[in-house]
């Protein structure tokens, strides 16, 4: 696509390209609702795409076109919160442009092409995987490479918490950013730990299955998994659960509510599993990852309760994942990719079962909903 991308830049904009880049979605191996109590997760980068080419221009005016997608052009003389393009790619384009201007670094106007390969709500950050690319546009334009990824991460994330209006963690920027396999401490949360490993799972096929059931009005649900950690660690006088050991925890049970509990005590044992999975991924035992992959989704059913709405199994990610086990006759593994409720689940199939299990999936889901991918562990650049 790269070179259909420079042609593209070219034919709109009357000159050649100064550069291109490319940034991945995000798919969750590990560690589901952790990096918020500052804990532990395993991500990987998405080989569906996003990549643009582009040049300087004049006067902080940034022409921006993505197929498909939109075109515009606005001013960044004014980089502060505009009402009106909240929800929008103007919105994200502004916000990283604040964030990288107010610590030190160098922006200026653009004109862009992009294609985008990141379906939008399947739950792969798409609005990650584009601010990224923005930062990356900005840092190969006017900082000569020097922004480092951290720093585009908080840039990202400080776009989507203060000009989209979601609260996200750093975990999909830097799950974006990263390449490979991401092992993120995020213990200091402004100076996460980020270990990077490339693992091929030769012989297994990463599958995103989008179960379509939409994030609309789930927000709630969302925030009482957040809500309810935090609760518990600040009854044991603590910001964090990451703050407390698990030892004081269960000493302090008669302290909290039912969810409490049952979701404080996700966190503990997810945390172990991250760090089991880790070595496995080291010592190439996918059969030890896939069980803590198995453990980590029976947590998120049994503790976390993010797998359904209201308990209601049909049409759910329960179900979902059910099925997708059920054709792989047991084998491999299938977890929540993201948050729950909503959304979309992540499968590792054999690829002896692959041509079956795509069958059963596209025909349940859609095939439009199915979507076979792989660790991104390398980009082109220009």
């Amino acid at each position: 696509m790269k070179e259909q991308v420079l042609t593209r830049f070219q034919e709109m904009y009357k000159k050649p390209a100064e550069g291109y880049s490319q940034s991945g979605g995000r798919f969750e191996m590990l560690g589901n609702h952790t990096d918020h109590n500052h804990g532990l997760t395993l991500a990987s980068t998405c080989s569906l795409i996003i990549e643009g080419a582009f040049s300087k221009e004049k006067n902080n005016i940034v022409r921006f076109y993505s197929e498909g997608n939109c075109d515009f052009e606005i001013s960044l003389d004014n980089t502060e919160v505009v009402k009106k393009e909240i929800g929008t790619s103007q919105c994200f384009i502004r916000g990283v442009a604040d964030y990288l201007k107010k610590h030190g670094y160098r922006i200026g106007g653009f004109s862009a092409y992009v294609e985008s390969l990141v379906p939008p709500g399947s739950g792969v950050s798409s609005s990650a995987a584009f601010e990224i690319l923005i930062g990356k546009i900005f840092n190969k334009l006017y900082d000569e490479n020097r922004i480092p990824l951290l720093d585009l991460c908080k840039a990202g994330q400080y776009a989507e918490n203060n000009y989209f209006g979601k609260k996200s963690g750093l975990l999909d920027q830097i799950a974006c950013a990263s390449l490979g396999v991401s092992y993120i401490d995020f213990k200091n949360i402004e100076n996460p730990e980020i270990e990077i490993l490339h693992n091929d799972f030769k012989g297994f096929q990463f599958v995103i299955v989008d179960t379509g059931k939409s994030h609309a009005e789930l927000s709630d649900l969302y925030s009482s998994i957040t809500t309810d950690m935090w609760n518990a660690a600040k009854k044991m006088g603590h910001e964090f659960l990451r703050d407390c050991s698990e030892e004081e925890f269960k000493s302090n049970k008669s302290k909290f509510s039912d969810g409490e509990y049952r979701r404080a005590q996700h966190f503990f044992d997810e945390n172990e599993r991250v760090k089991k999975a880790l070595k496995c991924l080291k010592n190439g035992d996918f059969a030890g990852y896939f069980a803590c992959v198995k453990a980590s989704e029976a947590s998120s059913r049994n503790l976390l309760k993010n797998a359904m709405v209201n308990d209601e199994y049909e049409g759910s990610l329960a179900e979902a994942i059910d099925i997708s086990n059920a054709a792989m006759d047991g084998e491999g593994a299938s977890k929540i990719n993201g948050g729950g409720f909503g959304g979309s689940i992540i499968c590792i199939v054999p690829v002896s079962k692959l041509n079956k299990y795509l069958c059963i999936m596209e025909k349940k889901y859609g095939k439009e909903h199915v979507f076979p991918v792989s660790i991104l562990n390398k980009t082109e650049e220009l």
